[in-house]
């Protein structure tokens, strides 16, 4: 490694030989990379290979800037890449994960405000009062992101505080993997049956429902029609073809909305007689006409019964 850094400085900068005597120092510094990258993605839950790209992307030139030879017998190149590539590395887990880091002092102090809640069953976040921690560290460590209570504990509050007051952001808290993956699986099977249509019945269900448009911005079935030149009547046969078309889609897959009569499985029934249409028609001729008048208007002896 050291005759490779004094070949480099002796070489002219941008030859063949340059390139390649700087390739084959990154291969020999690229071991020290990928144990520091696994170190860092263990603390930050960062992918290794991103840090160990940033690693080398970090070092790859720092051969310009380090003296070879000051120490005899020894190469200090390695220690001196491995600085700067921990560096970059930490700064890119920073970004990725979060701005805030949990340090091994406090996390050696939650795992013994942990030991004795267990055992004095009592909060985590009183233990940790106990020892002294100040509010905020109290609110990260023992009540944040990193801390794991029960729906119903959260939903009661702790210590008599107020938990009527937050109640829709604790809710917000609760998992709902089920729900929200049955969301995904309509958006899909919905995009899915769109991009099935014909594609007039397509481009015509994409407009009226404002596809790329800002919320609220849903053009109106004349301005399609004006668009497309097409008539307003047609523009809307077309949509509800579309839409008809997209329903059979979703309840063929089970995932449309259920109609009652569809949800029971029951047929569509006749309607039943209402009680004026099963008195009895009285006979002539002008009752044939529909003509007759009901008994109790008129007891006058008329020409149609004559």
């Amino acid at each position: 490694m050291e005759a490779l850094l004094h070949l480099l400085r002796e070489l002219p900068d941008g030859c063949p030989e340059q390139h390649r005597a700087a390739g084959r120092l990154a291969v020999l510094v690229r071991p020290h990379l990928v144990l520091a990258a696994s170190s860092v993605a263990r603390r930050w839950k960062v992918p290794a290979e991103d840090l160990e790209q940033e690693g080398q992307v970090a070092t790859f030139n720092a051969w310009r800037r380090f003296v070879p030879g000051r120490e005899p017998g020894r190469c200090l190149y390695p220690a001196y890449v491995l600085r700067l590539a921990r560096q970059a590395m930490e700064r890119y887990a920073a970004g990725e994960r979060s701005a805030v880091h949990v340090t091994d002092h406090a996390l050696k102090r939650l795992r013994r405000a942990k030991k004795a809640a267990r055992k004095e069953g009592v909060p985590v976040s009183t233990a940790l009062r106990a020892q002294g921690l100040d509010e905020a560290s109290i609110l990260t460590l023992g009540e944040g992101s990193i801390s794991t209570v029960s729906l119903d504990c959260l939903l009661a509050g702790e210590e008599g505080r107020d938990s009527a007051a937050n109640v829709e952001t604790r809710l917000g808290l609760v998992d709902t993997t089920a729900a929200r993956h049955r969301h995904v699986a309509e958006r899909d099977a919905a995009l899915t049956a769109l991009y099935q249509l014909p594609q007039l019945q397509r481009v015509v269900a994409q407009k009226l429902a404002g596809y790329e448009r800002p919320l609220g911005a849903e053009p109106a079935a004349r301005t399609v029609a004006q668009e497309l030149r097409l008539s307003e009547d047609e523009v809307l046969r077309l949509h509800r073809q579309a839409l008809r078309r997209m329903r059979e889609a979703m309840d063929a897959k089970g995932l449309g909305p259920e109609l009652p009569a569809r949800a029971s499985g029951k047929l569509r029934q006749r309607r039943a007689a209402a009680p004026r249409d099963v008195r009895p028609r009285p006979v002539g001729q002008g009752a044939q006409m529909g003509l007759a008048l009901p008994s109790g208007e008129s007891r006058r002896p008329s020409a149609w019964g004559a």
